[in-house]
Formats: C-alpha cells, structure tokens, sequence
C-alpha cells in the first residue's frame, strides 16, 4: 500500500475511537433516561390436529425497549473501541490493506438484526417465530456481505452472487414490516392511523438500510472515491453511525421517555 493508503489507515484510527465514544455516550444516556416501555412477544399454537384450529395467542414475553436500543448501541461502540486499541488495531488495519473487515461484518450481524426486529416490533409484528425468521434472514444477509468481501479479496472480476443473495435474504424482513404495517394502516377504524413515528421509523430506517448495499456496489464497481476500499470503510462507519443514531433517537422521542 502506498504512503496515501497508509495515511487514510492511519486516520481510521481516531475516528473509530470518536464515532465508539459517541455510540457508547448513547446508550449510556438512553439507558439511564428510557421509561420502562416494552412490547409483546407472543405465540400462537395449534389446538390440535392439522386444521382443528389454534389457541388463543399468549404472551409469553414482554422485551423492554430501552435496554433493546441500549444494546445494539453498546455493540456498535464495542466493535469501533475494540479496533482502536493496541493489538486489535493492528489486525484491524492489516485487514484492511487485503480489503475486508471481518469485524464489521459480526458487529453487523448482532447489531443490524437487533435493529430490524427493534423495526418489526415498533410497526406490529409479535410473533415469536416471526421474529425469530426476521432475525435470521437479516444475520444471512450479513454473512453474505462478508461471503462478498472474502470471495472477492484476490479476484480482478467481481463475483455478484453473494451480493445478490443477500439482496434476497435482506429484504425479507421488510416484506415481514411492509406487511404489518399496510395490514394495520387498512384494518385501523376511520380516522385513526398508524402513528408518524412508524411511518418515520420504516421509511427512513429502510433507505438507511439500503444504503450499506449501495455503498457496497460503489466499492466494488470502483465509482470515484470508492475506488479506494479504505473510503468505502470510512463510509460503512459514517453509515453506522447514522442508521444507529437516527433509529435509537426516533424510538427514544416517541416512546421511552415519560
């Protein structure tokens, strides 16, 4: 890698310990500030045989709110901390001169899936085994990013599929949310609605989302600035922080606080 390289690396350095202290300083705060707000998990079974019909829906857990926002905000300053310390920088930065971040891809898995089904609870949805799917899709269509970045480490064409693959994984739980959430908006008596909030939530969270793959065909079609990797990084951080902030604060102002 050239002097530029080594220099660009150099300065991810003190921006993964800010971007960390300011995921860490939000949770802090929302954790010591949310109300004791929480939303149902609930299971539905069969009353018996194939076609005999169900028992009424339980609850079998309620998830309270503002520890959910605190921890995805706690692992996202874990993750960037943990790359600015002695030892683990190093690893970190070698990877990044090969082009890949392993740990942003298991940060990503806990945090991003602890932040759709955070969306999917928020807009309605309450099925344990519904969430328990969304989770999963999500974490696959992570593991695919990383499958994208490891495939095409040492390639002068790029290989889509894993890209593609996830697109498919990842947009599952927001067929999940649109569903609920048109089903509740048609269902609701006249006059009434679903409230800002989750229309604030859904529609922003969903272009934030979609922008980590945008950021990635940037990188690998090599568009501008992202033909280097190391801007794609600073990038995906940026992003983070945005998706990360935007959705804690928008959960924090409509129902955590009293």
């Amino acid at each position: 890698m050239d002097a530029d390289g080594e220099r660009r690396i150099g300065r991810l350095r003190p921006y993964n310990l800010i971007v960390g202290l300011v995921h860490l300083t939000q949770a802090i705060v929302i954790l010591a500030l949310s109300n004791d707000f929480s939303l149902p998990l609930t299971g539905t079974f069969g009353a018996g045989e194939p076609g005999a019909g169900f028992l009424e829906p339980e609850v079998l857990w309620n998830v309270p709110i503002g520890p959910l926002v605190a921890l995805f905000l706690f692992l996202a300053a874990l993750d960037h901390l943990l790359m600015a310390t002695p030892g683990i920088w190093q690893w970190y930065s070698a990877n990044l001169r090969r082009n890949i971040n392993y740990a942003r891809w298991w940060e990503y898995m806990f945090s991003a899936s602890i932040m759709i089904v955070l969306i999917a609870l928020i807009t309605g949805v309450s099925d344990t085994g519904a969430i328990i799917a969304i989770a999963g899709a999500n974490a696959a269509m992570i593991f695919f990013g990383l499958d994208m970045e490891i495939f095409n480490r040492d390639r002068d064409n790029v290989n889509w599929t894993p890209f593609l693959l996830g697109c498919v994984a990842g947009i599952v739980p927001w067929l999940v949310i649109g569903f609920q959430f048109i089903g509740a908006e048609t269902r609701l008596p006249e006059g009434e609605s679903v409230p800002g909030f989750v229309y604030g939530i859904v529609i922003s969270l969903f272009i934030l989302f979609n922008s980590f793959a945008i950021n990635m065909v940037l990188q690998y079609k090599k568009v501008g600035p992202w033909r280097n990797y190391l801007f794609g990084e600073s990038a995906y951080i940026l992003l983070s922080l945005t998706a990360k902030t935007a959705l804690a604060w928008q959960v924090f102002t409509a129902t955590l606080i009293d």
